[in-house]
């Protein structure tokens, strides 16, 4: 079983329009905190990738370098199952990252990360940046870091409610054709031949969970019946 759920938002769903404007934040912010490296990574299962990789000078990392998740010794591996801010001042001074590949091979040993968070409450991945050498924890920094964080998961949302709008005017459009319905009970007939009940088909169907009401004219006959 993957460690974590597959994440809906891939390449397909994030537009090149979206990724453009994510990249002109990450190299931008990079480069107002004079770090070598930012990145925006992913997700989804059982592994981790990165998405977006500052363009700025001296960043060892390339975009799309994928690894296993988890397992996958990244420092942002550690920021996802935290789930918080991830800082690290100088992981060869710290006994938990001194051996870290970041560290030892590419000579990475600063670090500050955030966890994104999808709208359904999962994790879709970081964003973090990266310098070769020694940083003191800098508050103003970490707004800067959460500022980026903010603006990722209010695109996500967007994408989120207007993929639920697709569906809501899809089954609107549905509703209005014609489909097999009995007179009787009202159930409805799936296209596999089942009959189910109309707050059930929808459900499976379109995702839409009904609240149920009472129209005007059954209020007053029902209202009447009382009296």
């Amino acid at each position: 079983m993957p460690y974590s759920l597959a994440n809906p938002f891939n390449r397909k769903v994030l537009s090149e329009e979206i990724l453009q404007e994510w990249q002109e934040i990450l190299n931008e912010t990079a480069e107002m905190l004079g770090v070598p490296a930012g990145l925006i990574t992913r997700v989804d299962k059982d592994e981790i990738e990165i998405l977006l990789s500052s363009k700025t000078e001296g960043n060892p990392y390339p975009s799309d370098a994928v690894a296993p998740y988890p397992d996958s010794g990244w420092y942002c591996e550690h920021t996802l199952k935290t789930k918080g801010l991830n800082f690290i001042a100088n992981a060869t001074k710290d006994p938990k990252w001194k051996d870290n590949a970041a560290a030892v091979d590419l000579n990475i040993i600063s670090y500050t990360g955030m966890p994104i968070e999808r709208p359904d409450g999962e994790l879709f991945g970081t964003v973090c940046f990266l310098d070769y050498k020694e940083h003191e924890k800098n508050k103003l920094h970490i707004k800067m870091i959460e500022h980026v964080k903010r603006m990722v998961e209010l695109t996500l949302r967007i994408l989120h409610d207007e993929a639920q709008l697709r569906k809501q005017e899809k089954l609107l459009c549905e509703l209005s054709k014609i489909y097999p319905i009995c007179c009787y009970c009202k159930k409805v007939q799936g296209k596999d031949g089942k009959w189910s009940s109309i707050e059930k088909y929808v459900d499976d169907n379109y995702g839409a969970k009904p609240t149920h009401g009472i129209c005007p004219e059954c209020l007053e006959r029902e209202f009447d019946c009382v009296d």
